[in-house]
């Protein structure tokens, strides 16, 4: 395994639970909804047009796994929000770092299809 991967598999492991976390920290409200909703529609559009401007794809790709996560941040909220029990704070934080890890597997899928 490369450096690369390994450097992948740590940005990906603990860079984006805790970004999430990070994220997560506020009460959940309408307006951090709105606010993680806008930071996610962004970096989607940002990903797409610095591949049509020529960049790097490896930007595009980093803003697009930005965007997974604030996008798991952003769920995490919404169930807050819907669920609004006290103790939904603590789990949906959880549920959503994990599936901050996600973009992990489809690497490694992609990368055992190509060979």
């Amino acid at each position: 395994m490369t450096f690369a991967w390994i450097l992948t598999y740590a940005v990906v492991f603990v860079g984006g639970p805790c970004i999430v976390l990070w994220l997560m920290r506020p009460q959940a409200s309408v307006a951090a909804v709105r606010r993680l909703g806008i930071l996610t529609m962004a970096m989607v559009v940002l990903s797409i047009g610095a591949t049509m401007l020529g960049a790097p794809g490896s930007l595009a790709a980093a803003m697009l796994w930005g965007a997974w996560v604030s996008s798991m941040a952003l769920m995490g909220h919404v169930l807050r929000l819907m669920i609004g029990s006290p103790g939904a704070r603590r789990w949906t934080a959880a549920m959503a770092a994990v599936g901050a890890t996600i973009p992990w597997f489809g690497l490694l899928i992609a990368r055992a299809v190509a060979g």
